[in-house]
């Protein structure tokens, strides 16, 4: 049943105007250029195109079918909106913090989600504040909406994935039509719930140092990543202990943070991929964290 919001503002409102992810955006038509030079129009498929303030200048997104509708990301993202503000209460809403990236110039866009209202605490580290958060992610030329949800923690800024969702969008003559974001933030929410006891039963299981060297061994896909891996890993002994909770903390730092000894590729920058880059990170992160090795070390 949907809440009664009868003094509290939507919050989400403030961050639209001016965001990175408002652009305009606009179709055209293709076509080949034949032998002689001259243009030939492609009737069974069209440009959608990320257009420039003055709409003189342009960068092509997709090309997609003729048949494709065009849904803006405002229209989007204001029905994922107006269902979290219609499924959670005043006291979760309050003080909801939204952060918004591209990738591609534009053509995956990502808004993250954090409700510090939200949150769960770790037993032996005090300053560890962990808040649900969540990452909705929208493509030009796709029909999928992915929810990637999760939590960070506040002391040192790391992102955690525990799930992803997939609602879908279809635009009708009625308008835009959307599904499974209620089912998305529901589950969501119930897991945020049970990994607490989870993190805090990954502080209480201690990890030998071959152990963790192992781990890391079967983990990481290169002597590069697993080398710096354990290099930060020894930096969260140090502070939080031997423990399961030091491990994952050292690979949620990875997918976290794209400088010092994990700092991105030039030609991240070049392709303007950092923000779709440091999202893999996170869902590789996730796989590990679920993986046969991973599972070995937490059964002990």
């Amino acid at each position: 049943m949907p809440l009664d919001h009868t003094t509290f503002v939507n919050p989400f409102d403030k961050f639209n105007d001016g965001s990175r992810i408002m652009f305009p955006v606009v179709e055209r038509k293709v076509a080949w250029l034949t032998r002689h030079g001259t243009p030939e129009i492609v009737r069974s498929h069209k440009a959608i195109v990320r257009a420039s303030e003055d709409g003189q200048t342009g960068h092509v997104l997709n090309v997609v079918g003729a048949n494709y509708k065009l849904i803006h990301n405002k229209e989007l993202f204001s029905h994922v909106e107006d269902t979290l503000y219609k499924k959670m209460p005043d006291t979760s809403l309050a003080d909801v913090q939204v952060k918004d990236k591209v990738s591609g110039f534009g053509r995956v866009c990502l808004r993250e989600y954090v409700f510090p209202n939200i949150r769960c605490k770790l037993k032996r580290a005090a300053r560890s504040d962990i808040a649900f958060r969540l990452i909705v992610q929208n493509g030009y030329g796709g029909s999928a909406l992915r929810i990637h949800a999760g939590a960070i923690e506040f002391f040192c800024s790391n992102g955690m994935i525990t799930g992803e969702y997939q609602s879908t969008y279809h635009k009708h003559t009625a308008g835009l039509v959307v599904t499974g974001i209620n089912t998305a933030v529901e589950r969501a929410l119930d897991v945020f719930a049970a990994s607490e006891q989870k993190w805090q039963r990954w502080e209480e299981t201690p990890v030998g140092h071959d152990q963790a060297m192992q781990l890391f061994h079967e983990l990481a896909s290169s002597d590069k990543l697993r080398g710096n891996l354990i290099q930060q890993y020894m930096q969260e002994r140090d502070t939080r202990g031997a423990n399961l909770y030091s491990v994952y903390s050292a690979l949620t730092y990875y997918a976290s943070h794209n400088d010092g000894e994990f700092k991105l590729r030039s030609s991240v920058q070049t392709q303007d991929t950092e923000a779709s880059t440091m999202l893999q990170r996170e869902l590789t992160v996730a796989k590990w964290v679920n993986s046969d090795a991973w599972r070995k070390v937490e059964a002990v």
